[in-house]
């Protein structure tokens, strides 16, 4: 192919508005189209996308390609279109910021607020769990299996079993289990 194809087609683009010629003219920059792909990435863009962006790009740079200054179409298009996927990754990039835009740390907003937005729930959810691995701690081996009937996890036959006891002694260890938790209950009104 020669200058004068290329000529004829941005012409043809500019004049006509021909879209065979703009078609041939992003298929003799494919190439250059790839290259960009593999440089830069997109979230979201296939093939086509990028083809249709260079249609358009194509297009708007042929609009305003003066060929009597010496510059070449090729380099023109390449530096329009590179210009055109770095603006689209800046905006792009631009979207993930704007949820920072808004944002205000916990600490300086009032607990209304932070309720609201179930900060205060999470952070209760994380003392409530502290508070019951303290007071676990104090629990005793037999006490402890007590505890997960208490919680419905197993039966007072698979307590037995597991603590090697007596059903009497498994009452009797959750009864101790439920006064321990009863003598720290204060603990979880967070209200």
């Amino acid at each position: 192919m020669t200058i004068d194809m290329e000529k004829l087609w941005i012409n043809c683009v500019k004049e006509n508005k021909d879209s065979i010629a703009l078609v041939n003219l992003v298929r003799r920059y494919q190439p250059m189209i790839n290259n960009m792909r593999s440089q830069y990435y997109i979230n979201g863009y296939d093939i086509n996308d990028w083809y249709q962006d260079a249609l358009l790009v194509c297009y708007q740079t042929c609009n305003v390609f003066d060929g009597n200054s010496g510059s070449k179409f090729g380099s023109f298009f390449k530096l329009k279109f590179k210009n055109y996927i770095i603006d689209n990754i800046r905006h792009e990039n631009a979207q993930k910021r704007k949820a920072n835009i808004g944002a205000q740390s916990l600490d300086l907003m009032p607990i209304e607020e932070q309720r609201d937005i179930g900060a205060v729930e999470n952070c209760g959810r994380l003392v409530i769990q502290y508070q019951i691995q303290e007071i676990v701690s104090d629990f005793s081996d037999i006490e402890l299996v007590s505890f997960q009937f208490l919680l419905g996890k197993i039966s007072k036959k698979d307590a037995c079993k597991k603590a090697k006891c007596d059903l009497q002694r498994i009452e009797l260890a959750i009864n101790r289990a439920k006064t321990k938790l009863k003598s720290r209950r204060a603990l979880f009104d967070l209200s």
